[in-house]
């Protein structure tokens, strides 16, 4: 359904270059130069810029990136539109945060598709800043997250509070009150999320309601992965400030362990979002089914 050139121009923008393009696509060189040269001559404007033997993004082939992206992205729903149609099953995409995606949405998502057999959901996952904007910009029909969202823009809905603790190696946290200020001044790491996410603005703001600095960024890992924060966090190379759901299993087995602050719990709204011009009726129905299995009556 996409134009061969922009898939073309896409994988070139994602490895640099066109050599590597054109092996990925099983295609030859002197093509993929062909097929790019043809691009930038309907659109009357380079596309890429020589790098040595790389290529990298003239600002309008920056733009031309980010478009061709969601089209893609707009042309696979469509596709995935027409065959459920044609199976008379009903498609709708759900977003979700890393906490939410991983550890409350797949069991629920489950569940809905047995009670509802004619539904297909799928799911996907990114931090909160990027699962509003394909909200916004139509790719998801709606949403879980846990970070902050503009409430002019979404309707929104609470499933849950969630508690986030601070995490660490056997033996780390145990045996003392654990003052997040003094731990700030030892001038020991954290292993954080990155910034974007939900979990990372409630730290930092946590940080903020009780008057603590943030913390020098020589002291700071970011990842965006819960495995590799909990991998580092096990290996003693510091601590982490994670939802409970997130190790509930490494809590259990003893591989980490958790404490409260002593300034105080951290706590969020997990929330569900999504337009006032989307799809309301599959929103509300959902959000429904998904409240009386987290809050049963």
């Amino acid at each position: 359904m996409i134009e061969r050139k922009l898939t073309i121009f896409c994988m070139a923008a994602e490895l640099k270059h066109f050599t590597e393009a054109a092996t990925a696509l099983n295609m030859t060189q002197p093509n993929v130069t062909r097929q790019i040269a043809q691009l930038e001559r309907e659109l009357g404007t380079a596309l890429f810029e020589r790098d040595g033997r790389q290529v990298k993004l003239t600002a309008a082939g920056k733009v031309l990136l980010e478009e061709s992206n969601l089209l893609i992205a707009a042309a696979e729903n469509i596709a995935g539109k027409v065959r459920c149609a044609a199976a008379g099953i009903k498609r709708y995409r759900i977003g979700a945060t890393m906490t939410a995606g991983g550890y409350v949405l797949p069991s629920l998502l489950t569940a809905f598709m047995h009670e509802y057999p004619d539904c297909n959901l799928s799911i996907h996952i990114a931090n909160t800043a990027e699962i509003a904007d394909m909200l916004e910009k139509h790719l998801l029909d709606l949403a879980l997250i846990e970070g902050p969202f503009d409430s002019n823009c979404f309707f929104s809905s609470l499933l849950l509070r969630d508690e986030l603790k601070f995490v660490g190696a056997p033996g780390s946290l145990s045996g003392r009150e654990f003052c997040l200020a003094d731990y700030l001044k030892s001038g020991e790491r954290f292993i954080l999320r990155e910034s974007g996410s939900g979990t990372r603005h409630h730290f930092d703001e946590y940080l903020q309601q009780h008057n603590l600095p943030l913390p020098p960024e020589s002291t700071v890992v970011e990842a965006n992965s819960f495995d590799t924060i909990k991998h580092m966090a096990r290996s003693g190379f510091g601590i982490t400030c994670i939802s409970e759901l997130a190790v509930r299993d490494e809590l259990d087995a003893g591989t980490l362990e958790s404490t409260v602050a002593v300034e105080g719990p951290l706590s969020r709204d997990m929330n569900f979002i999504y337009l006032p011009t989307g799809k309301l009726k599959f929103a509300e129905r959902f959000i429904n089914f998904c409240r009386r299995k987290v809050i049963p009556e």
